[in-house]
């Protein structure tokens, strides 16, 4: 049981990882926040200042989807199979042969 006013870090982003993500050092970084460059107490505004940072060296963006923007979900086959011999079938919980059910 959590004590009250404790929090769980749900995400550490440090100076370190800033700079990393943008190729310089985390002191650098840090400075680049004291400047005014991003704020660092905001993901919106470090992604933002992450990404145009990173387009500029031609390195890819972060948190952009490559390629196929379609989400990867299940598609249909366009016809039905047309041996349903055998294997099992989750409708009827057993396998299925030809013309009998095991259960």
């Amino acid at each position: 049981m959590r004590r009250m006013g404790s929090r769980n870090t749900l995400v550490k982003i440090d100076y370190d990882l800033i700079g990393d993500l943008a190729g310089v050092a985390g002191n650098t970084a840090k400075q680049l926040a004291h400047r005014g460059e991003y704020n660092p107490r905001d993901l919106n505004s470090v992604l933002t200042w992450l990404n145009k940072r990173r387009k500029r060296q031609g390195q890819p963006m972060i948190g952009v989807p490559r390629g196929n923007l379609e989400p990867e979900t299940f598609k249909r086959p366009e016809t039905p199979p047309t041996n349903l011999s055998g294997g099992y079938d989750p409708l009827l919980g057993g396998d299925r042969t030809d013309t009998v059910y095991r259960r």
